[in-house]
């Protein structure tokens, strides 16, 4: 089993990481070969209850990273004003801040990589 946790970039009351994970669930191929959630921290000082941080993906082998990248790069283009789409694996952080097929295939590569 391997994991990706994946953030979005100022995404004030986390209304971005909630429709994002909505999305890759609903996403034919990233849904159905993956386990999508979200993962909460505590809160900080002073705050109460708490707030999601991250959405967790944990994959079998043989799941397309392509499809991952290429299912964030489509909800980003939706978007009014695309964020950063942040993508973690092992040691390796990659962010999608473009549908450009070239850097999608750099991301997809380093990803894959890990």
């Amino acid at each position: 089993m391997y994991a990706y946790g994946i953030s979005v970039d100022g995404d004030s009351g986390g209304e971005d990481l909630r429709r994002l994970t909505q999305w890759l669930r609903d996403d034919e191929c990233v849904g159905e070969g993956a386990v999508v959630s979200l993962a909460t921290s505590p809160p900080s000082p002073g705050s109460m209850g708490t707030a999601f941080d991250v959405i967790q993906l944990s994959v079998e082998s043989g799941f397309q990273v392509a499809n991952l990248v290429l299912a964030i790069s489509l909800w980003r283009r939706g978007r009014t004003k695309p964020p950063t789409v942040t993508i973690e694996r092992n040691d390796v952080r990659v962010d999608v801040v473009s549908d450009d097929p070239v850097v999608v295939a750099r991301i997809v590569a380093a990803l894959e990589a890990a």
